[in-house]
């Protein structure tokens, strides 16, 4: 049976270097969600010699696509199957995309059944789009920016040890003002995700940035480096009652620091109608659509 074990703050060492080389644009390809986002989604790693699998250990024990040598990908699937076999478990493996899919199929032909997961399909801008926003198709971003910046008394910073605590005090009043923030279980997941990468935002070598109006806080936004070529939008948050607020703190934070970067991604909508409008409004370059990985056959006994 493989041994999965949360990520601690020292797995970022061998870890984060593993996971960009890997090229890949999706969220959980960054450590920091991993680590922020474990005791929710309960992500777990397990270290095979160069080889490191993923899983999410909750209710629903769900395995994800292995990082791995190409050549290695045979071995890594046969020995998550097996795995699940022993737990007594469905085999089932989240995150695929469109080409892992066809690379598992062309391996293990009819082995597989694959179902979209659109909820989860994470959004991915042109960084030069989010900063430039040029043309019609960006006309209303510019002029609700245009607009916050003729009505209000404002000003950006850079997220620091000094003001971190007042992106808690934007994130507990915007929870407030949502209902407080639990989900259907009546678990309030996305406060205490916050509230880690708040914790250890140095050691998680995130960043972020953060908009005062009249010198109070009233928006910010955390993230990290994926790889060179793509940045990830862990959180943004924006208290209510002020027009075009989160046109800005998107706007300045990636045009002050994401120019180097050919991608930005903002994670997905979980199939919230109003959160999928405002992110389909910044017209995403690509869609990464996720696949949930079946066996076509049940695994032995583990399915009874």
């Amino acid at each position: 049976m493989l041994e999965f074990n949360f990520p601690e703050l020292s797995d970022r060492d061998w870890l984060a270097p593993k996971l960009s080389a890997s090229g890949k644009l999706g969220s959980e390809w960054a450590f920091g969600t991993l680590f922020i986002w474990k005791n929710t989604y309960y992500s777990k790693v397990c270290r095979l010699g160069d080889s490191t699998l993923f899983c999410f250990s909750g209710p629903l024990h769900t395995y994800n696509m292995p990082l791995c040598e190409k050549s290695r990908l045979p071995e890594m699937m046969e020995l998550m199957i097996a795995d699940a076999a022993e737990k007594r478990i469905p085999f089932q493996l989240w995150g695929a995309t469109k080409e892992q899919t066809e690379e598992l199929e062309q391996l293990f032909p009819g082995r597989f059944r694959f179902e979209t997961d659109r909820n989860s399909s994470d959004y991915v801008y042109r960084s030069e789009d989010l900063i430039a926003l040029s043309g019609r198709k960006f006309h209303g971003k510019r002029n609700h920016i245009s607009q916050f910046e003729r009505k209000y008394d404002w000003s950006y910073e850079d997220l620091t040890r000094e003001n971190l605590e007042d992106c808690r005090l934007v994130a507990k009043q915007w929870c407030k003002d949502h209902g407080g923030c639990k989900d259907k279980d009546g678990f309030a997941s996305e406060p205490c995700a916050i509230d880690r990468a708040l914790n250890h935002f140095d050691e998680l070598h995130l960043a972020g940035g953060m908009i005062r109006v009249e010198g109070k806080p009233v928006a910010f936004t955390v993230g990290e480096e994926i790889n060179p070529k793509a940045y990830l939008l862990h959180f943004e948050k924006a208290l209510d009652g002020y027009d075009g607020l989160y046109a800005v703190i998107n706007h300045e934070y990636a045009a002050k620091h994401l120019e180097g970067y050919e991608f930005i991604n903002r994670e997905e909508d979980m199939g919230i109608e109003g959160l999928r409008k405002a992110k389909l409004s910044y017209h995403p370059a690509l869609l990464l659509e996720r696949y949930r990985v079946t066996l076509a056959v049940k695994n032995g006994d583990a399915e009874k």
